[in-house]
């Protein structure tokens, strides 16, 4: 995103941009316009700020076994089935995958196959 910002792009290209580039549902419109707005007020560092987001209660387990139950599932299933942001099951579905693949790769065909393959 700072990369975006020094070329002087605006927000809504560099999300258009990272979730083509990285996979749909990686980041949302919102958080890159905050990035912006800080980077704007002068702060370019790339560290969270501590305390912004909400810790997360969200249930692992419960993901994989829904996926094992349904490999059919995409991530914006997923998402709307566990009443979270897309980029919440994209996120997992990074933290999930063996280093083998990339992320691209994993995009084109269904999240399940990232899970089971566990």
């Amino acid at each position: 995103m700072l990369y975006h910002f020094e070329k002087g792009h605006k927000a809504a290209e560099a999300f258009r941009d990272l979730n083509e580039l990285f996979g749909e549902g990686t980041t949302g419109e919102r958080r890159v316009r905050r990035w912006f707005e800080r980077f704007k007020s002068g702060d370019t560092s790339l560290e969270d700020e501590g305390g912004r987001d909400r810790p997360s209660d969200f249930d692992d387990q419960v993901l994989l076994d829904a996926v094992k139950e349904d490999e059919s599932l995409t991530t914006r299933l997923l998402a709307e089935m566990f009443n979270v942001d897309q980029s919440t099951i994209v996120q997992l579905s990074k933290q999930k995958v063996p280093k083998r693949g990339s992320v691209a790769k994993v995009q084109k065909r269904s999240i399940c196959h990232v899970f089971v393959a566990i």
